[in-house]
């Protein structure tokens, strides 16, 4: 009844955003396997690499990964009430959370809550949802089975659709999936006859809810139910895109080949959106971030991604008809007509129920943990007993090698092998029957190594001339010979042209079809006609386009030929998205600059070396993104920029605005009376350090960033003449972010930033004066950055209590009234000092910060550490970073942090001059020992300043080196015997041994030593361990321990990662 929705509402909000450290989501579902489900919740964890490791490893990984952090888990669809050695073993980990972490689970049965309370050991708290009131969900399906109509037009159905609202339940989803059936059915006899079959007598609960599912299943096309039911190949809770759902349709044979003129990819896309109004998919996110949509003209990453709530994903395997199955770890045998089949799990009585389905035309494989040859052994085994597959598609966390036998699927259209990890040890090419495969048309294969084929691999290719998709690594594609042979291909992302055959610009002749096309090295066509010849105006499917010239090549081409083969390459008007990159001509295109791409809405210029002027782009209504960088001659942007004629408008439509690396431009020019940019969402400015002003910015404008500059004043903001004249300015302003503008004094006065919520301002030398009305209404700020203004006066200041990052420093005079400002900010999670002058940091800064977790330190004049008593005060501060501190002479106060978990200290020369006389503060501390986890240094002598001196609980032990390091600290680490775990010496330069004793330490489990020149031999190793990486050894010391044949090899056999280099 909307669980997951409401979990999703809940992990979206602001404030649980701004509370949590990590908020991790996890499908959980009918199948709970604890080594899956730890995989998974590590994967949601941002910068976690898994490799090949057992669930005891994923554990540890996952342990280190949430402790001293506060994290919110959500289990979504939880049914396993049973399990209980499972569940405590997924527990384990999770118990080393911060206080205050919380799991969410969402399920359908009372039992689940209370048997996963019962394992933490905490208590329940149920929130048990009852569905929408009639009247909201009445809005709901009218919203679906209105859409693109006025509902009021229709009163008949209205009266209809309050009788059916009656027998829902209450349920969204059933609302949503009846209004998508209604859609389109405008009589009442076809609502009556579904009320009277289909809405009557359901009740509020699953089967009530199926029911409207069901029906509204039963009333779709044929050629969608088919396509609906083949998604039950994916796992629940799966995000695909609308290309890789599509491309497998197509390869399934599901879409018809071409129907009125359409592809079957524009088929493709009606039907998945048709099942998307009809809410049997959702779209699960869009592109959102500037670089997200700056990097969009052919990445497919970004593009939105779709997914099936659980109960409709119950639904297309219940309607299955033994058609479709996906075989898990407890699925039952394989029916004989199933005609698309998932594998998550291959053994041979697997082999053998495959060899009987003679149906089979999809086979989706996910090969998790088998090693490399055991993976081709079963694939080889599979090939040879599926003859009749449309489609293949592996995915695999280790390198696998196709079979030659796959030469032999003649009827293949899609081929897709996925990597699931980076770190593979070596690249596979294809074999080269795959280059037999006459029907194949798409195929995916990415190598993460970059590996260069063999010679004559890339030749093959071009037999594939059925081939519509082709996706390979960006640094192979350009390597793809006589690519016109390819004709039917719809994108191009690598061709680079070169003067040899094969390789020329006619190449792209007779691609009639194509539609993403990336072309560079245009530096190398030998003449205009030869571009002239390709006729892309006449590419009707063309709608993205990247034209670009070879780096360095400006000073060698003619500017002249340079613009008569760009006018040669002018696209068909339904071209929507432009990049142009490196162009040598001294004028725009005159096709870039007439109303003729009506349709542009997307347009990146890079590097055209010699324009001095922008093109005219006001003439284009649908234009929303517009990217100008690294323009070097460019000097003024004027009225000729919004539009040709005597009234240019301006960019009308345009929401994203930057403009970067225009070293001379000096002025930039608006037009009286005009607001020339009315959607504008986002402005960044770069590299502009003559630039001395901007044209007035919509009120609306959310986001503004300005890096070296030389503007002399913020921009101002249009403000029409029929407004109100009221004197605050209310400002939309979400983030604001300036550096390096040295004539910038101030930022706005009378106006209110009431939705800021990131500020920063750096190295603006003439930077004076934060003005007092705007900086009080400050009310939703979140991260303030104030660094290297030394003009700044600042007057001691509330800040609001929705901070949660702070950076000061390097702004004298300001620095103390800046510092006190802090005092009594709970909400503060972050907070960083650099190069603070002042003696002694004020202790009432440090007053009632109860919610602080990290602090750093760094460059600053500062002599001693805020007292005990003062950093007692900071009872939640875990991680503690002091870097370059250089007058810095004692540790004392440290002591004083009861939660302080990870310590890291480095460039504080003072600590280590004279470490081995302790001040009597110093002395008197060792009766409070840290109870410290990491430690990280740069120099062993600071081991010898207490508190660090007691320390007896580390688990991570990180060290620096250098010429200081030439012993490791065998007594201090041997302290920590029973804790260390993990022991890390990044510059080892000056070490020639490992202590001895190093075997004592029997809970070290991993190891890292960088630029390791001069150790010569290693000592036992402790059994525990299991990773051990040597790097910058000599040779010498590689043979000795070189794999199963090194006289030393016996010493670290045990051991199951070892990499020595």
């Amino acid at each position: 009844m909307g669980k997951t929705t409401l979990a999703q509402v809940i992990c979206n909000d602001k404030k649980v955003k701004d509370y949590f450290d990590l908020i991790i989501w996890v499908c959980v579902s009918q199948n709970f396997n604890v080594e899956t489900l730890t995989r998974k919740i590590l994967q949601d964890v941002p910068r976690t690499e898994i490799g090949m490791i057992g669930l005891n490893a994923l554990l540890n990984a996952l342990q280190e990964k949430l402790s001293s952090k506060t994290f919110l888990l959500v289990l979504d669809d939880v049914w396993d009430d049973e399990s209980m050695h499972d569940w405590e073993t997924l527990a384990s980990p999770l118990r080393y959370g911060k206080t205050g972490s919380k799991i969410l689970l969402t399920t359908r049965m009372q039992s689940v809550a209370d048997h996963a309370a019962r394992v933490m050991q905490e208590q329940c708290q149920c929130l048990t949802l009852s569905g929408l009131k009639e009247t909201e969900l009445l809005l709901l399906l009218e919203r679906h089975a209105f859409f693109g109509v006025n509902p009021d037009d229709y009163k008949n159905l209205q009266h209809i659709s309050k009788k059916m609202v009656r027998k829902l339940g209450g349920s969204p989803l059933a609302a949503k999936v009846l209004g998508g059936l209604l859609n389109n059915k405008r009589d009442s006899g076809t609502w009556n006859r579904i009320l009277v079959s289909g809405v009557h007598n359901i009740q509020q609960g699953k089967e009530g809810i199926m029911t409207v599912l069901r029906l509204s299943y039963q009333h779709l096309p044929t050629h969608l139910q088919s396509c609906f039911r083949y998604c039950s190949l994916f796992h629940e809770d799966y995000e695909f895109t609308k290309k890789e759902l599509v491309y497998l349709w197509m390869g399934s044979g599901l879409i018809p080949r071409l129907v009125d003129g359409m592809t079957p990819e524009d088929i493709g896309m009606e039907y998945l959106d048709a099942l998307t109004r009809k809410s049997f998919f959702d779209i699960k996110s869009r592109p959102h971030t500037n670089r997200a949509i700056k990097c969009n003209l052919f990445d497919e990453y970004y593009e939105e991604r779709f997914v099936m709530h659980d109960l409709l994903h119950e639904l297309a395997r219940s309607v299955l008809v033994n058609e479709c199955a996906r075989v898990g770890i407890s699925s039952e045998r394989i029916p004989n007509t199933v005609r698309h089949l998932c594998l998550e799990v291959i053994n041979p009585t697997v082999i053998e129920q495959i060899s009987q389905s003679k149906k089979l035309r999809t086979l989706v494989m996910h090969f998790q943990e088998q090693d490399q040859a055991e993976q081709e052994h079963m694939l080889k085994k599979v090939i040879a007993v599926a003859k009749g597959l449309r489609v293949l598609s592996l995915t695999t966390n280790s390198p696998c090698k196709l079979p030659d036998s796959v030469g032999n699927l003649l009827h293949l259209r899609y081929l897709s092998l996925t990597w699931g990890q980076r770190n593979m040890t070596h690249f596979c090419w294809l074999p080269q029957s795959v280059y037999k495969l006459y029907h194949l048309q798409i195929m995916k294969f990415e190598d993460p190594k970059l590996a260069v084929p063999m010679k004559g691999e890339m030749e093959r290719v071009c037999n594939l001339v059925n081939l519509r998709h082709l996706h390979l690594s960006h640094g192979i594609m350009p390597m793809i010979p006589s690519v016109g042979k390819l004709t039917s291909l719809h994108e191009l992302y690598g061709f680079n042209i070169q003067q040899k055959v094969g390789y020329t610009i006619g190449e792209l002749k007779n691609l009639r079809d194509i539609r993403h096309l990336y072309v560079s090295g245009l530096d190398k066509v030998c003449s205009a006609e030869e571009a002239a010849e390709i006729k892309l105006d006449e590419r009707e499917s063309l709608c993205a386009l990247a034209l670009i010239w070879s780096p360095g090549s400006s000073d060698l081409c003619d500017p002249s030929k340079a613009e008569i083969l760009l006018d040669m390459l002018q696209p068909h008007e339904n071209a929507s998205k432009l990049r142009l990159e490196g162009y040598p001509g001294s004028r725009p295109s005159c096709w870039l600059q007439d109303p003729i791409l009506i349709n542009l809405s997307y347009i990146h210029l890079c590097g055209c070396q010699r324009m001095k002027f922008l093109p005219s782009l006001g003439h284009l209504p649908s234009l929303q993104y517009l990217y100008i960088i690294d323009m070097k001659l460019v000097e003024c942007v004027d009225s000729s920029f919004y539009g040709n004629g005597e009234n240019p408008s301006g960019l009308q439509s345009l929401k994203v605005l930057e403009i970067e690396g225009m070293p001379v431009c000096t002025e930039w020019v608006g037009l009286e009376g005009k607001n020339l940019f009315p959607q504008l969402d986002t402005l960044v400015v770069r590299d502009c350090p003559e630039l001395r002003g901007l044209p007035s910015l919509p009120i609306s404008i959310r986001h503004i960033e300005i890096h070296h500059a030389g503007l002399q004043a913020m921009p101002t903001f249009f403000v029409s003449s029929d407004a109100s004249s009221s004197s605050v300015l209310d400002l939309a302003l979400f983030k604001l972010m300036i550096s390096n503008c040295p004539y910038i004094t101030t930022f706005w006065h009378g106006c209110s930033l009431y939705a800021l919520e990131e500020l920063s301002v750096q190295q603006c030398a003439s930077f004076s004066c934060l003005p007092e009305d705007s900086f009080r209404s400050l009310s939703s700020l979140k991260a303030l950055e104030i660094v290297k203004c030394p003009n700044l006066i600042a007057k001691e200041t509330m800040l609001p209590h929705t901070m949660r990052n702070i950076t000061l420093g390097s702004c004298a005079g300001a620095e103390v009234a800046l510092l006190k400002s802090l005092k009594g900010i709970r909400s503060l999670k972050r907070l960083f000092l650099d190069g603070f002058a002042v003696p002694k940091l004020p202790p009432e800064a440090f007053e009632r910060l109860t919610e602080l977790t990290d602090m750093m330190l760094s460059a600053c004049s500062t002599a001693e550490l805020p007292e005990v008593a003062v950093f007692a005060r900071l009872i939640n501060l875990e991680n503690l970073t002091i870097w370059d501190c250089k007058e810095l002479v004692s540790l004392n106060g440290i002591q004083g942090l009861a939660s302080l978990l990870s310590l890291t200290i480095a460039g504080c020369d003072k600590l280590v001059e004279d470490s081995s006389v302790q001040s009597t503060d110093d002395a008197g501390s060792s009766a409070l020992p840290l109870d410290l986890s990491e430690l990280d240094i740069d120099h062993p002598s600071i081991l010898l300043r207490e508190p660090l001196r007691s320390i007896t609980t580390i688990k991570k032990f990180q060290i620096s080196g250098g010429p200081e390091l030439t012993l490791l600290p065998e007594e201090y680490l041997l302290r920590s015997r029973h804790t260390l775990d993990e022991l890390v010496v990044t510059n080892a330069s000056h070490l020639k041994c490992l202590p001895q004793q190093i075997t004592n330490l029997t809970s070290l489990q991993s190891m890292h030593i960088q630029n390791a020149v001069n150790i010569q031999t290693l000592p036992d190793m402790p059994t525990s361990l299991t990773i051990l990486h040597i790097y910058g050894c000599s040779s010498e010391f590689k043979k000795r321990y070189q794999k199963d044949v090194g006289p030393d090899w016996v010493k670290i056999a045990h051991i199951r990662d070892v990499e020595i280099r």
